[in-house]
């Protein structure tokens, strides 16, 4: 049922069809989220702690605007290499409207760990978000949880394992599996030193962004290339190499929202829908722009969501955006 899924939306296109109408109202709301803002991890109001996980450490970004337009925080997991330049666009449209926690994920330079024992699974990510739910004790309010890219496989993968849960689950642009050469992460990176790596760096760096043409995805893809803390993402590359989100993801009971709206050689549109299909209580809205803006559509997103109630379901604003699917039985 999921593979006849999958052919249907890989030869009907139209689940990503958009009017012309709907397409400028996305640029129109986006438009208006357009402001100077300080650098979120430079001021004053935003705190940085270290919340403990399993074998060490990671870093949160707290801001907590005096008198929020939301009515509920926000929990965000950026993906894989995420720097905080990279979600400046974000910040940019929550800022003094949304309390939000920044959750910088174990394979990111920040995170303080023990070498011999850190383990950089996608379960122990998984842990390791609701460790920071527990921290903050959230499980007691309503709240968002949001995940982007490589932060929303690790939100689902959590779902799959039953040790996340939160009132209102969306990820955006959720990666199924990891992106890299699957010949690369299953027989070349497993016998490599880390020193090695970090010679080869800029061959790797290379390859990576080989064929990637939107310049936006590409800078940010360089940057947090260029930030990488090699040991952890070796580990967590060579964890993963197998992992799989299609097929995998059918028990999960928990309504989710599945977003979308941009395009680049990482993320592959087409398979958002599927995921959402797959998902027996998933969601899926869809709000076409140019992918330099991808970060600031996630501000949207975020800041919707965070003005209403988790029984409220979604956002009046938003509503015109989804896309109806059809679910595995």
């Amino acid at each position: 049922m999921v593979l006849q899924i999958y052919e249907t939306l890989q030869t009907e296109q139209s689940i990503l069809d958009i009017t012309p109408e709907l397409e400028q109202k996305v640029h129109d709301m986006l438009i208006t989220t357009e402001r100077k803002v300080p650098n979120f991890w430079e001021i004053d109001t935003t705190e940085s702690l270290y919340v403990p996980v399993a074998d060490g450490e990671i870093r949160i970004y707290h801001f907590k605007p005096n008198i929020p337009v939301s009515r509920r925080p926000l929990v965000f997991i950026p993906g894989w290499g995420g720097t905080e330049e990279g979600f400046m666009d974000f910040y940019e449209v929550i800022h003094n409207k949304v309390e939000c926690y920044y959750v910088e994920t174990r394979e990111k330079r920040s995170s303080r760990l023990n070498r011999k024992r850190a383990k950089m699974d996608m379960s122990q990510k998984a842990r390791d978000i609701q460790d920071v739910i527990n921290y903050f004790e959230l499980g007691k309010k309503d709240f968002v949880l949001y995940g982007t890219c490589w932060g929303g496989a690790i939100v689902l993968q959590g779902l799959i394992d039953g040790v996340i849960d939160a009132p209102t689950i969306i990820t955006n642009d959720p990666m199924h599996t990891l992106w890299f050469p699957k010949w690369f992460l299953r027989y070349v990176s497993p016998i490599l030193p880390v020193f090695v790596v970090e010679l080869i760096k800029s061959i790797v760096k290379r390859l990576q962004l080989r064929g990637m043409k939107e310049e936006v995805q590409k800078r940010r893809a360089e940057t947090f290339a260029d930030n990488a803390e090699i040991w952890k993402w070796k580990r967590a590359a060579d964890s993963v190499k197998d992992f799989e989100l299609f097929g995998n993801v059918s028990d999960i009971t928990k309504e989710v929202f599945v977003t979308n709206g941009t395009k680049d050689k990482i993320h592959d549109q087409i398979t958002y829908p599927q995921i959402a299909a797959e998902l027996p209580n998933g969601r899926f809205i869809y709000m076409k722009t140019d992918e330099s803006r991808r970060e600031r559509l996630m501000g949207l997103v975020t800041l919707e969501f965070s003005k209403i109630t988790k029984t409220d379901g979604i956002p009046p604003s938003l509503r015109d955006f989804e896309k109806t699917l059809h679910h595995s039985l």
